[in-house]
């Protein structure tokens, strides 16, 4: 778990100043080795530690980008950011997006969509400010986040495996 929160703080650092290598080690000689390539628009940060390996893939504004387990960015969306990571054979991805569309609307197409590629939703959460709907399918996960914004809706989809 320490290492973890090295790495992430470390991911964090090396996104807000641009570094390109940083070794963080703690008191008991645990190093954590980052490394990052890219500008400030697309970054690729390598963490290792004794414990394993992470890459994570960063891009503002990329449509390009592939979310696991074969999820789709909402039609006519704009991507605000992506977010893809591979750990050790575990893959994730998160992407942001706006969208003209009403919040019941969105998560009524992620529903019928989810549902025909498999996956079970498994909870729903519906408020004055936010719906959401996560599942499962085949040791894959997924969670929605839609909250209302001035011209339509934000929207929050990650997806991950393992």
């Amino acid at each position: 778990m320490r290492a973890f929160l090295m790495a992430a703080t470390a991911t964090l650092a090396l996104v807000g100043c641009g570094g390109e290598k940083t070794v963080y080690s703690d008191t008991e000689g645990n190093e954590v080795n980052v490394t990052r390539k890219g500008d400030g628009e697309a970054s690729e940060i390598e963490i290792k530690s004794a414990d394993g390996s992470a890459t994570v893939n960063i891009n503002n504004g990329e449509t390009g980008g592939k979310l696991p387990l074969d999820l789709a960015v909402y039609p006519g969306a704009k991507v605000v950011s992506t977010m893809t990571s591979n750990s050790d054979g575990k893959t994730g991805g998160m992407v942001v997006m706006e969208t003209s569309a009403n919040p019941d609307v969105v998560v009524a197409w992620y529903r019928k969509s989810v549902e025909a590629k498999g996956f079970k939703v498994e909870s729903e959460i519906t408020t004055q400010d936010m719906r959401a709907i996560a599942g499962t399918k085949d040791g894959g996960s997924f969670t929605l986040q839609v909250a209302p914004a001035d011209a339509g809706s934000s929207i929050t989809l990650i997806a991950g495996t393992g």
